[in-house]
């Protein structure tokens, strides 16, 4: 169970006074409840069951190895553990928010949940059988049940080792480190030592714990250490748990800086009086409610992040705040307001209910409000909610996730969020050895796009249309495979053989070193990546590859690369390199304003870029680890209250460097509407301003003796303010952009409602009313653009110019089936590969993947289309297809399909030109033509063409008109413009 009382006593004690005198004079006397740190909710712990791992007699499988220290000699008398590797430690835990390892989850609130294994010792390995070695090192395991076990080992003077998923029948070798130390200091916010703090640690590799205390200095010794890396927790009273996810064991030490426990004190109110409510809190991994009868309610034991904050009673609710808890204490003050409901029903393509839905609501800025997990076919209540505009997201297993806009008014607004079926490949990663290889990424090809295999090691990919794909599965200790598949599919086995492979033992200065990694790629396209560091034998594993020649680096963040390497591998054999990392220097210094002041949370890059930006502590101190020794670097730092107005330059190895930032100035003022009202959120160059009043108090840049800074606000005009330097700025008047509004109706003329409509460079998106009614804000600065509606698979164009007031209708239509087949260059039927395609209209991507025969089929929104024909890696000279795609059904066929021909052309390549190949003989009118050409019915385009002959494939015997022009300028004189048949009995020449 989560300390929450241990955690907030110091905090609470340094904020009580002040605490008591703002609620009493505000609100009364406040309830003992209300006081208390009994706002959060203990997130449960797994159960850790004990599996057995032996047959009870005589009959069962064996298990061998030896264990041998660092340099390779046996170690006698060694205790040596098993367990089945079924059996879960803390090092198996996922997050129940993201799905990543809770050791590898980097929101902070999960450091609570980690501090709870370490409080109960839960989640740790525990031996189910023990051996001792033999004279050579050597160890046997008789009568097991099981096919999978994990075997550690520790002996005098030696730290643990330890190896996963051993398998009766495969020698295991653990290799002993020697014993080694994390050392540290804990620190507080203003880096003084703090005494007395817990520091927790867990090995990543061996889920065994270590503790230690902190003393005087604040420094703490965890000894006694073997494989690493670590996981390593502070915690100390009224402060929050801090973390560092990565520490090996050696010299570097640690540093652990604690904050202090944040406190948020509500108060509730209705018309001016004290209001009874439930309070919601709702932030990255953070979930809490209070009750409040009128009292202030305090919610203790929180980060200095940001969150949403609301408080809901029967028919009345809060706008959604926004805060960053900056002070150690917070205080807020909600107004009840006359609140909605929404009530959605979530279903399919069919109408029919969805297997459990999950449900958030989010801002209109995409803050998450509400979460819900609904039963199948159950009408969903959300609310009360402040009235105003909403996202609500839907997810189910199996669906693609949709986002509809929704507005909240007042009484209940009923939704229905209608999911499409997604199609999916699904199936399961084996090993070797016929087991379920966990939480192996899968490689979806032609797409590129990838999926984690759970603990199973089943796994579930969503892919872009049905067709034929290749999925890739590597893991570099357990091999790689590969298995092509016709989508949708379920069931499929990926198993994971040896194939080619690789033993990179990586070392420095003659000793091997723990923690490194190696990359190794083709044609500089990083492919294949360890999974895991080396351990205290220096050995990075690299099995499952392909054939091949490779470029391969080793790495590790305390050393400088070593050099890169060309590696031949062959199928069935394992080859043995070494790889060698050069020492690095460190790059230190400070950050202080030009009061010498350290400043905390700036953020510091090197230039030339040697190392990732890293940001200066609470006493302004940064550290780049491991820079090209003796080589000078410029530094370039950002903070949103500070500007770098002097050059900061440094050398790896050399003196410590000082960089001086200027503290902004701090300005003050409001946000208003034309008509008067505040603007409660807007955005002021990088800041975020969410302020019931629209009042704002923040650090500004300013030039010489003028304040210059943005102002944007969903719905406004945006505004560039340019003042004198005044600590007051006064009201700024965001002007309200001009509105469209229109109708959407069906095929018959009859309303649609709850359709979505936007556009494609507008801000926010709407749904119609029952009425088929919507009111849409125009996009600033666009003076030609394209609205359109959406429900389900029926959609609606129009396109608009700026300053039109006319009324829009917005006709929906049913999706067209578009189906064909794609063919190489050569003719062939273009198997497996992926076609990527843009809607014009809407500027809405396509991605289409061909089966087995080059074929396609999807469904998809009517309206102008242009089809990239090319290598699909850059826009410059690849050829394209531009078609406008309607009816019930349509049939097209991309690239050389047979009795098509080609036309050769000879031109002047010239940057910004275009080349058209337009069906039919068209008149051409416009200079540039390219907005006119767009919206053709049928038309190649060649874009910058690279060559002076281009040829163009894949053309239905018939007449066309070829246009060569600029793209976006007019050409003087008019784009060129000729008349042709194909077949053509030779080559077309322009260029005048």
């Amino acid at each position: 169970m989560r300390n929450w009382i241990l955690i907030g006593v110091i905090s609470a004690l340094v904020v009580a006074g002040a605490a008591w005198l703002w609620s009493h004079s505000e609100s009364g006397p406040r309830s003992p409840a209300s006081a208390a740190s009994l706002d959060s909710t203990p997130k449960s712990l797994p159960e850790f069951s004990a599996v057995e791992v032996s047959s009870g007699g005589q009959e069962g499988l064996a298990l061998t190895g030896r264990v041998l220290d660092a340099s390779g000699k046996p170690v006698s008398g060694a205790e040596v553990f098993l367990a089945a590797s079924s059996e879960r430690t803390l090092a198996d835990v996922r997050c129940d928010e993201c799905d990543q390892a809770l050791l590898s989850c980097p929101a902070r609130e999960s450091a609570l949940h980690t501090l709870a294994f370490f409080e109960q010792q839960r989640g740790f390995l525990s031996p189910r059988a023990t051996v001792r070695t033999d004279e050579q090192g050597r160890f046997r395991f008789e009568h097991l049940v099981g096919v999978s076990f994990s075997v550690w080992a520790r002996a005098s003077g030696l730290g643990v080792a330890l190896r996963d998923r051993a398998a009766p029948g495969d020698p295991v070798e653990l290799y002993l480190p020697p014993l080694r130390s994390i050392r540290g200091q804990v620190v507080d916010e203003a880096g003084q030592p703090l005494k007395g703090a817990r520091v927790h640690a867990v090995s990543r590799r061996v889920p065994l714990p270590f503790e230690a205390e902190s003393g005087a200095e604040g420094a703490f010794s965890l000894d006694g250490l073997g494989e690493g890396p670590f996981y390593v927790l502070a915690m100390a009273e009224g402060y929050l748990p801090a973390v560092e996810a990565h520490v090996e064991a050696g010299p570097q030490p640690v540093r652990l800086q604690l904050t202090p426990a944040r406190t948020l004190e509500v108060r509730v109110m209705r018309q001016g009086q004290p209001a009874a409510a439930t309070v919601r809190l709702r932030a990255d991994h953070l979930s809490r409610e209070l009750r409040t009868e009128g009292e202030v309610v305090r919610f203790t034991g929180l980060y200095p992040d940001e969150l949403v904050v609301t408080a809901e009673a029967p028919g009345l609710g809060s706008a959604p705040r926004t805060l960053t808890l900056d002070a150690r204490v917070t205080q807020v003050t909600l107004e009840l307001e006359e609140a909605g409901k929404l009530l959605v029903t979530v279903v399919d393509e069919a109408g029919q209910p969805v297997p459990t839905p999950e449900l958030m609501l989010r801002t209109s800025r995409g803050e998450l409000v509400r979460r819900e997990r609904a039963a199948t076919g159950a009408l969903v209540e959300l609310g009360p909610l402040a009235v105003g505009e909403y996202l609500l997201e839907g997810k189910a297993e199996g669906f693609r996730d949709v986002q509809l806009p929704a507005r909240v008014g007042k009484g209940e607004t009923t939704l229905e969020l209608e999911l499409e079926r997604a199609t999916l490949i699904t199936g399961r990663v084996m090993d070797e050895y016929g087991r379920p290889a966990p939480r192996v990424s899968v490689l979806v090809q032609p797409t590129g796009e990838s999926v984690l295999a759970d603990g199973e090691g089943r796994f579930a990919a969503q892919v872009p249309t049905p067709g034929l794909y290749e999925l890739h599965a590597h893991h570099s200790e357990w091999g790689g495979g590969q298995v092509k598949v016709t989508a949708p599919a379920s069931g499929v086995e990926l198993p994971l053989e040896p194939h080619a492979a690789l033993e990179v033992t990586v070392s420095s200065g003659g000793r091997r070193v723990e923690g490194a990694d190696v990359v190794l790629w083709v044609d500089q396209e990083g492919i294949f990546r360890s999974d895991r560091p080396s351990g205290p034998d220096g050995v990075v594993p690299m099995r499952g590859l392909p054939e091949g020649s490779y470029s391969m680096v080793a790495s590790h963040p305390d050393y400088q690369p070593s050099e890169r390497r060309q590696v031949t591998v062959v199928e069935g054999q394992t080859l043995k390199l070494e790889a060698e990392l050069k020492p690095g220097a460190p790059l230190t210094g400070d950050v202080v304003d030009t009061q010498g002041t350290p400043v905390a949370g700036a953020s510091l890059s090197v230039v030339p870029r040697g190392a990732e930006p890293v940001i200066s502590d609470a006493r302004g101190h940064f550290e780049f680890r491991s820079l090209r020794p003796d080589r000078g670097y410029r530094l370039e730092v950002k903070h949103s209250g500070y500007d770098q107005t002097e050059r900061a330059e440094g050398k790896a190895g050399g003196p410590p460097v000082k960089v001086v930032l200027k503290k902004r100035d701090v300005f003050r003022g409001r946000v208003v509407g034309d008509d008067g009202a505040p603007v409660r959120r807007f955005r002021m160059d990088e800041h975020q301003v969410d302020s019931p009043d629209g009042r704002f108090e923040l650090a500004l840049p300013t030039a010489g003796d003028r304040v210059i800074v943005a102002v944007d606000a969903s719905g406004y005009e945006p505004l560039m303010v340019d003042r004198p330097v005044s600590p007051e700025l006064g009201d700024l008047v965001l002007e309200k952009l001009p509105s469209i509004s229109g109708l959407v109706r069906d095929a018959s003329g009859g309303p649609v409602a709850d359709a979505v409509v936007s556009c494609e460079v507008c801000d926010e998106s709407v749904l119609s009313g029952p009425d088929g009614r919507f009111t849409l804000a125009s996009p600033p600065y666009v003076a030609r653009y394209t609205v359109s509606a959406r429900k389900g698979r029926l959609s609606g164009t129009q396109a608009v110019e700026r300053g039109n007031r006319a009324a829009l209708e917005l006709t929906l239509k049913q999706a067209t089936r578009l189906s064909g087949r794609v063919f190489r260059p050569g003719g062939q039927p273009a198997a497996g590969i992926e076609v990527e395609a843009v809607n014009g209209d809407r500027g809405e991507p396509l991605t289409i993947v061909t089966g087995p025969d080059g074929g396609y089929s999807v469904d998809v929104a009517p309206g102008s289309y242009r089809f990239m024909l090319g290598s699909g890696l850059e826009y410059s000279g690849e050829p394209a297809l531009v078609v406008q795609v309607g009816g019930a059904e349509m049939h097209l066929d991309l690239g050389p399909s047979p009795g098509s021909a080609s036309l050769t052309v000879q031109l002047k390549p010239e940057r910004g030109k275009a080349l058209w190949v337009v069906a039919g003989e068209v008149p051409v009118s416009s200079n540039p033509p390219a907005q006119e050409l767009m919206r053709s019915r049928w038309a190649h385009l060649v874009y910058q063409p690279r060559t002076e002959q281009v040829i163009v494939s894949g053309l239905p015997p018939g007449r066309y008109t070829v246009v060569w022009g600029a793209f976006h300028v007019e050409t003087p004189g008019g784009p060129e413009v000729r008349v042709v048949d194909v077949p053509s009995r030779g080559e077309l020449t322009l260029g005048r």
